[in-house]
């Protein structure tokens, strides 16, 4: 009857299976610099496959690779960032694998496209950039309309 009686207790949070130590302010700078990192990385890789190229994607790739070796470093601290930090890993890889893809991209259109721009500089024609505006008929127009 005595257990009737009484209010129902709050439920108690669970002890954590292993203390982690509060994070120190150069971790959180840390932190944030790698999330910059990783973000330029993944703005970069998808910007430099239309206009930054090779350069653009290269240094995308850069940032994704200090940016990741950064949470892997605040992953190993053992503080209580280090679960924020193993989510942005995750981006971090995406974000490498990314920049790797457009800078191979960019690496072979460039070895592609070499010969046609030598050739160019070399003739002085560059109609071949454009398809359909090289030179048609002697008066320059190729219409149906005459």
């Amino acid at each position: 009857m005595d257990g009737q009686n009484n209010a129902p207790q709050p439920p108690q949070a669970p002890e954590p299976a292993h203390s982690q130590l509060p994070p120190s302010d150069q971790d959180v700078r840390s932190l944030k610099v790698a999330q910059n990192l990783i973000m330029v990385a993944s703005l970069a890789g998808p910007i430099s496959l239309f206009f930054g190229g090779f350069w653009l994607s290269a240094a995308g790739l850069v940032c994704g690779i200090i940016g990741f070796r950064k949470f892997k470093a605040l992953i190993q601290s053992q503080s209580s960032i280090s679960s924020v930090a193993t989510r942005f890993k995750k981006s971090s890889i995406v974000s490498i694998v990314i920049c790797s893809i457009v800078t191979v991209l960019n690496v072979v259109s460039a070895v592609i496209l070499y010969p046609i721009v030598l050739q160019a500089l070399e003739t002085g024609d560059y109609a071949n950039f454009m398809p359909g505006t090289g030179t048609g008929t002697p008066s320059g127009g190729n219409s149906t309309w005459g």
